[in-house]
């Protein structure tokens, strides 16, 4: 069995331009960039979105923190803490 395989994909230039700029700012090769965005998206419809790459901040400098509950809830649901 081969190490890799190929996919071929047909885009309009102008989201060719999209992902190869994507690409450039995260420091990537469109290549790899390209796998890593489907093969996240896949994970996520095939095995669930508990399986997607977590989008909470990382920890900077070795250090870390954790959110209070309800950090994100609608302003109005926060009245009671005035």
């Amino acid at each position: 069995m081969p190490a890799t395989a190929r996919i071929e994909l047909r885009v309009e230039p102008e989201s060719k331009r999209l992902i190869e700029r994507a690409a450039e700012l995260s420091h990537q090769s469109v290549t790899a960039f390209a796998i890593e965005a489907l093969v996240g998206r896949a994970r996520e419809l095939v095995e669930g979105p508990a399986s997607a790459p977590s989008r909470l901040p990382r920890p900077i400098g070795g250090w870390s923190f954790e959110l209070p509950e309800g950090w994100d809830a609608p302003l109005d649901d926060l009245a009671e803490y005035r």
